[in-house]
């Protein structure tokens, strides 16, 4: 995740919050420790259910009922706190469906573990609202207004209830949207932004897509409307009041430190300093990937292929074992190829490697990267 307000501004509202501790210092303490370590953030997927069809999922979540049990959850909770991972977000399918989903975040906070949660937000009402008080901070993912996401989503009405969940949500935590830009709703992108900012919602998230699951590379923008889109976000990054995050494309660190370096030098290379410790992929390295089934993956994307299984060995055996790609990754240039290969700021960047992996070659070029052969040189 690449905080463009951070980078443009100098300050990331929500993420200080939930991931710095507080410390509103240009490069916190807690972030350094972090990239110190290999104790990552784990984006866990708690169900393969969920009440919508979206085009672009890349678990391929339906209405099957595909999940651990409630205690299987603990034993994976407590093995997560064992190996000390500061944070746990809750995904799906849809995680609401859940009934325990609340006894199982409010399990982690009692381990130590601050716990996210990635909704559709279709199902919060008022009731509901008031038990995501356990989670640091609650991201609703919005396609589009209206129509378009709706579309995008696969169910008529879903944009009205996804807004009305996310205000209330927002009442009583931390909120915000998670967006996942696409061919279909890429002109959408600052209306909703604008429609955020009415509502004084404190962070716009925009996931790159990443072939996977229902998601190919047919649905996707271009690299030219890319870079536009980049440009756009990077004005919206300038104001106040909003955290501007882009994710899953680690290209948007470098554009936007070469863009500061043509206005401020000195902010440039202060930005580029913070991006050596939250720039790049961090697939297999600080960020895992559970599954419904307790399976281990370098990401959420990554389902086809597994490190373990959480509920037959440890966290901390699987994640610090033996693996292969897990080795690799964690010193990837010195596989790269191609344009990531002579990229001048692939120790900071190095790509998407599982969008390249699905492009035909895990250590070549990230084909959605958008940086012209001078600007990587």
């Amino acid at each position: 995740m690449i905080s463009l307000s951070k980078l443009i501004a100098g300050e990331a509202t929500v993420s200080r919050q939930i991931t710095y501790g507080g410390d509103s210092s240009f490069i916190p303490e807690k972030l350094k420790q972090f990239a110190s370590s290999l104790r990552p953030i784990v984006v866990w997927n708690v169900t393969n259910r969920c009440n919508l069809r979206c085009l672009h999922c890349y678990a391929s979540a339906n209405s099957d009922f595909s999940e651990l049990t409630t205690e299987q959850c603990f034993q994976i909770v407590d093995s997560l706190a064992e190996f000390k991972v500061p944070l746990i977000l809750f995904s799906g399918g849809e995680p609401l469906l859940r009934e325990d989903i609340f006894e199982i975040a409010g399990y982690a906070k009692k381990k130590g573990i601050k716990s996210v949660l990635s909704t559709n937000g279709t199902l919060i009402d008022r009731d509901m609202a008031e038990n995501l008080k356990v989670f640091e901070y609650v991201g609703v993912s919005l396609d589009g207004v209206a129509s378009t996401n709706d579309r995008f989503r696969g169910v008529e009405g879903a944009y009205e209830r996804a807004f009305k969940g996310l205000l209330m949500a927002s009442e009583v935590v931390l909120s915000g949207i998670r967006f996942t830009v696409s061919k279909y709703n890429y002109k959408d992108v600052f209306s909703l932004i604008e429609l955020a900012r009415e509502h004084e919602i404190p962070r716009f998230c925009l996931y790159h897509l990443v072939p996977s699951g229902r998601a190919e590379f047919k649905d996707d923008i271009t690299n030219e409307q890319r870079r536009a889109l980049l440009d756009n976000l990077l004005r919206e990054a300038e104001k106040e009041g909003m955290e501007i995050m882009t994710v899953d494309n680690p290209a948007d660190g470098i554009y936007t430190y070469l863009k500061l370096k043509e206005a401020d030098s000195e902010k440039a290379e202060m930005a580029l300093e913070f991006l050596k410790f939250r720039g790049g992929d961090s697939s297999g390295i600080r960020l895992a990937n559970i599954d419904h089934q307790g399976n281990v993956h370098p990401n959420q994307f990554w389902w086809d292929y597994t490190v373990g299984n959480v509920l037959e060995r440890s966290f901390e055996e699987i994640w610090m074992g033996e693996d292969e790609l897990l080795k690799k990754l964690r010193e990837k240039t010195k596989y790269l190829r191609d344009k990531c290969g002579k990229c001048h700021f692939k120790e900071i960047c190095g790509g998407f490697r599982v969008r390249a992996y699905r492009y035909g070659d895990l250590w070549g070029a990230d084909p959605s990267c958008y940086l012209t052969d001078d600007e990587i040189q």
